[in-house]
């Protein structure tokens, strides 16, 4: 068999001209870094793409390839459209002197030149190493195994589990790390790709083979066997059975289904079961190491009922306990329920993407629930908790991905009774790449949610088990920089589950630094504080926050560190530490509160926090306020300058967007977008005042819309007051009166967001409405426990309201050479989880 002159080989120059278009989020000088090394790591073409092994049973394993000379050519991958031969074989030694299978394959252009050899006839448990052929050309050989027969005893298991590889989210050194361990096998539970908006087969292979162009993903997959599983972005974000989760391309979403579906086939060793058909596949299945251990794999995904009340994070209501609402449809739930019932083994687990756990978001009496997860399918999570319990179903464990962060959790029957006895243990793995940006928002609420044992959103890594009769133990691994291939990779926490006992206790404390942060008067723990952790060169580390009990843990490989401290409502701190290999470091400091400032340097931490260094800070003892002093906000273009963009209180984080503050509208603001009032102009912002009894800063400019009208805005901070008064001039410079409306625009983005009005409580609807206030105040409010508030020294407004922002209007004449002062105090306060968030504004 000769080769093909049309497989070429693919060089630098093709592969970088060639991945050019597919990168358009990152810089070029990264992209050309990146993809070199990935070009001089490539396996030998036609097998571009590696090898792997996967769904391994007691006496077969799947065996899979592609040919593809040049992975980014999308239409052909470099080759003709015409069957080929390939050649493979497997051997008890990786010197293939004891060759105990061998045979050849026809690769079809149909299915991509995609290899699936399903060998039969192995010894169980043993390893086992193959190779293809094609030509002269011999692929990388590749190791793999077979499991325990069912019915044997096992004395020991090794596997880890990932999920969640954006590509765009780092170089896989998590993967790099992973296939320097000695396990069994990888489980995947979804988001091997992300998808795009084009849904065409086409698409979907060329980001197959992207993927699979990373060296340190085919490592893995060369060293170990591979169980994998979907979850939606193999697909679409959030899609549920036939509903789609976005919008697309315009092709009919199932068309969309079936080339996703068609794609991940092709490009993963599933067995032909798994082969599916249009937009229609059988991916659940059980896999059994022995007596040790039974995987009950799911697929929650393609049968599950639409999310609730329209997805998002929301307040749960009735319908998420509606008992016909599924998250795995009827029949893989009594497939599920009957493998519990029927299990002799030691160890029973439910392999599945999204968390299991109740998590509440807000810090309050209401709820504020994730409807994309099984919080989302709360009656159907608990016909599954109470069968667990009811049958006394042995050492039952979840496994679960999606949400890019490590947690490990008690799973209750319910989660609402502390005294709740246990029934399982979930872990849950963080992301290989993806990135987590709702962290701050899990933290927050960690305090509201005593079954959570563990939480860590900082880090990329996976989770290694390590698994015999008596104990299963999980060790949380991570990685300090997701988007460096060599980064040093750690073990976070380790926690174990003894036989007999639900629930897992921790018994590592791992490596790297920690510490707690305190109030250096009072000694109590500094909440939601940031710590940055540098190393003597100037690289950062590490950027984390304080939980409610002041503690924070960061990585960095051993060296010398200085760890800095920013908090609302205290004056910056240092430390210095030096880690030392297997050794975890302490670096606590205690913090003096804020004197009175205004200036540079000191940003507000937070979520939301988009002011720079340079941008003007108001602070004092117990809040932060950072005002635009060249920062713009693309919703605010041209006119952010002068503008607050980040609040907090002491002992929060910022959950603000920013504050439309002040505008001046001929005609009054109206409809969805009255929010977006590009009306004041500010041309200078200067400090008045750096500290003292009282600090200021002052922004001067003009309206847009109403002639003649200067605009003067005054920001003044006191010792011991929770708000910062803005007083704004409107001053008319012209020889004819003007009539027109302003006010201002308060604008929350974090978590559980909600508006108040005085005297109409709490507001939620999706669609603005005027509202007379009772007292001259208005305000926001989100899951942490925090309220933000504009209180005006004098009433005669009207309130336009939604739930995600909140404006006040008035109109007002101004005669020629007069003006009109509007004053108001920009207010952060933590309300104490208080029914009534609003309460607080109230009293100040």
């Amino acid at each position: 068999m000769t080769t093909s002159p049309a497989l070429r080989t693919l060089d630098r120059r093709r592969f970088l001209a060639l991945a050019g278009g597919t990168f358009g989020v990152l810089a070029a000088g990264q992209l050309t870094e990146a993809l070199t090394a990935r070009a001089a790591e490539l396996d030998p073409a036609p097998f571009s793409l590696g090898v792997a092994s996967g769904d391994p049973d007691h006496h077969s394993v799947v065996l899979w390839t592609r040919l593809v000379p040049d992975p980014l050519d999308a239409e052909t991958g470099g080759m003709p459209a015409t069957p080929v031969e390939v050649r493979w074989e497997v051997a008890k030694d990786e010197s293939f002197g004891k060759v105990v299978a061998s045979g050849s394959v026809t690769a079809l252009p149909e299915s991509a030149h995609t290899v699936h050899v399903v060998v039969d006839d192995l010894a169980p448990d043993r390893w086992y190493w193959y190779r293809f052929q094609y030509g002269e050309v011999r692929s990388r050989t590749g190791r793999t195994r077979t499991m325990p027969p069912p019915g044997a005893k096992a004395d020991r298991m090794r596997f880890a589990f990932v999920s969640c590889q954006s590509w765009t989210g780092g170089a896989y050194p998590a993967y790099r790390d992973l296939a320097e361990q000695d396990l069994d096998f990888v489980l995947h539970l979804g988001d091997y790709i992300y998808e795009t908006t084009g849904g065409s087969l086409t698409e979907f292979r060329r980001l197959h083979a992207l993927y699979k162009t990373s060296p340190e993903l085919r490592a893995a997959h060369a060293r170990f066997p591979f169980f994998v599983t979907w979850d939606d972005h193999e697909v679409q974000n959030n899609y549920a059975a036939d509903v789609p989760g976005g919008a697309g391309d315009g092709r009919p979403f199932l068309e969309r289904r079936g080339n996703g579906y068609q794609a991940y086939y092709e490009h993963l060793p599933l067995r032909p079961e798994q082969r599916p058909t249009g937009p229609d596949a059988l991916m659940y299945r059980q896999v059994r190491f022995g007596k040790l251990a039974e995987f009950s794999v799911l697929d929650t995904r393609q049968y599950r009922t639409d999310q609730a009340y329209g997805d998002g994070r929301k307040e749960p209501g009735p319908e998420v306990w509606n008992p016909e609402r599924t998250m795995t449809g009827p029949e893989q739930e009594k497939w599920l329920l009957g493998n519990l019932d029927h299990s002799k083994a030691r160890w029973n687990v439910i392999a599945q993407q999204t968390i299991m756990a109740a998590f509440d978001y807000d810090l309050g009496p209401g709820k504020i629930v994730n409807l994309d997860q099984w919080d989302g399918y709360a009656g159907a999570r608990a016909r599954i908790l109470d069968f667990l319990a009811d049958r006394d179903v042995a050492n039952p464990v979840v496994l679960s991905g999606d949400w890019h962060t490590h947690w490990v959790n008690d799973l209750k029957t319910d989660f609402d009774d502390p005294r709740s006895p246990v029934v399982a243990t979930e872990f849950v793995g963080t992301s290989i790449s993806s990135g987590a940006g709702w962290d701050a928002d899990v933290r927050a609420g960690l305090v509201a949610n005593p079954h959570v044992k563990f939480y860590n959103g900082t880090y990329r890594g996976y989770v290694m088990c390590d698994v015999t009769p008596d104990r299963w133990r999980a060790d949380l691994r991570i990685v300090l920089k997701g988007d460096d291939a060599a980064s040093p990779a750690f073990t976070i926490a380790a926690f174990e589950v003894r036989d007999g006992l639900p629930g897992a206790r921790r018994i590592d404390a791992g490596d790297g630094l920690v510490g707690r942060i305190t109030d250096k008067v009072t000694g109590k723990p500094a909440a939601n504080v940031q710590v940055t952790v540098t190393a003597e060169d100037g690289t950062r580390f590490a950027a984390v926050t304080t939980d409610t009990t002041g503690e924070y843990l960061a990585f960095a490989p051993p060296g010398r560190y200085s760890v800095a401290v920013n908090g609302v409502g205290y004056e910056p701190g240092t430390a210095t530490a030096t880690v030392r290999a297997g050794v975890q470091t302490r670096g606590d400091v205690a913090l003096t509160r804020a004197a009175v400032r205004a200036g540079t340097g000191r940003p507000v931490p937070g979520p939301q926090s988009q002011a720079a260094a340079t941008d003007v800070t108001l602070s004092n003892g117990m809040l932060s306020l950072a005002v635009s002093a060249g920062s713009q906000d693309p919703q605010l273009p041209a006119v952010t300058l002068g503008k607050p963009l980040d609040l907090a209180a002491v002992g929060h984080l910022d959950q603000l967007d920013w504050m439309n503050l002040p505008y001046a509208s001929t005609a009054r603001p109206r409809g969805s977008n009255a929010w977006q009032q590009l009306t004041v102009r500010s041309t200078a912002l200067e400090v008045l005042s750096a500290g003292g009894p009282v600090a200021s800063a002052r922004a001067t400019g003009a309206t847009t819309q109403v002639p003649d009208v200067e605009v003067v805005t005054t920001f003044t901070i006191g010792d011991g007051e929770p708000w910062v008064t803005a007083e704004s001039v409107f001053t008319n410079r012209g020889t004819q009166a003007r009539t027109f409306w302003l006010g201002d625009v308060l604008d929350h983005d974090g978590a559980g967001q909600r508006s108040g009005v005085a005297g109409h409580g709490t507001v939620t609807a999706s669609a603005p409405a005027d509202f007379e206030p009772t007292a001259p105040w208005v305000g926001m409010t989100g899951s942490d426990g925090q309220t933000y508030g504009l209180l005006y020294d004098e009433p005669g407004f009207t309130a336009y309201a939604c739930g995600i922002w909140v404006m006040t209007q008035r109109q007002v004449t101004i005669e020629a050479g007069a003006a009109f002062t509007l004053r108001r105090r920009i207010a952060a306060v933590g309300n104490g989880g208080a029914a009534d968030p609003f309460a607080v504004l109230a009293g100040l």
